[in-house]
């Protein structure tokens, strides 16, 4: 099970995004995501934003500051950001809808959401960006759900 639940104690648990910028041509996203895997880096978590000549790539990986030192030796300008790993109950009965739900009544902005790729413990997890990290942990973990650890988001690692 996820670490926070023991170990939550006042701090807002985080998992890691890596934020890069890409050219806008065939195989440029194929080639920073195969450089990570060559080097044993797992993804955990991916979104693309594109505009005309440039893609804002978000990234969640298993080993980010490995990850990070692997794109900027290649000469990708890497920006970490940290997010809330929310676990979703496997029956279900808790949908996205109930997270966001309990960040609204918290008076908290999300500003992003995806999913991640893995799912620790057989379970959907999403990834969210909000503009305040400490109440939205808060109003999660009062409700019942689970926070990631970065630790948590590959479990087998």
């Amino acid at each position: 099970m996820p670490g926070v639940i023991e170990g939550y104690e006042g701090q807002t648990p985080y998992i890691k995004q890596l934020s890069c910028f890409i050219e806008n041509r065939i195989g440029a996203l194929q080639q920073l995501v195969g450089r990570l895997e060559d080097e044993g880096v797992r993804i955990c978590a991916l979104s693309i934003l594109e505009a005309a000549d440039h893609g804002v790539v978000r990234l969640v990986v298993d080993r980010p500051e490995k990850a990070k030192a692997i794109l900027e030796t290649q000469g990708v300008t890497t920006f970490q950001t940290d997010l809330l790993g929310v676990l979703l109950p496997a029956d279900r009965a808790k949908s996205i809808s109930s997270v966001l739900s309990s960040l609204l009544v918290a008076e908290v902005q999300v500003e992003y959401v995806y999913a991640l790729i893995t799912h620790p413990w057989d379970r959907p997890a999403v990834a969210i960006h909000v503009d305040d990290m400490d109440a939205a942990a808060d109003a999660l973990l009062r409700v019942g759900f689970d926070l990631l650890t970065q630790d948590d988001i590959w479990p087998d690692h």
